[in-house]
């Protein structure tokens, strides 16, 4: 059993790192490369899913609400960090 739980929880943090570059790779090429980059569009399939509901959450505070900055992937990829430091402390 312990086993399962090792290769589980080994699978969630690989998922979580993942994720986490994918994130630092999206925001990077949406400052350099084409709309049409496949690279682009994949980092954004994969992304917007977990980062999506972080932004509409960010969007209720107001005093981020007219700011010209999206702070939605530092949220996300902050809260993935934390997500992957509690996985990291309970076994």
């Amino acid at each position: 059993m312990e086993e399962v739980v090792s290769v589980l929880q080994y699978a969630v943090l690989l998922f979580l790192d993942v994720l986490g570059y994918v994130i630092v790779a999206r925001c990077i090429l949406s400052l350099f490369a084409s709309e049409d980059s496949k690279l682009l569009l994949f980092c954004y399939a994969v992304s917007e899913p977990v980062v999506a509901p972080v932004r509409r959450l960010l969007e209720r505070i107001p005093a981020l609400e007219d700011f010209p900055i999206d702070f939605s992937y530092v949220a996300t990829f902050l809260f993935l960090t934390v997500v992957r430091t509690v996985l990291l402390s309970v076994v």
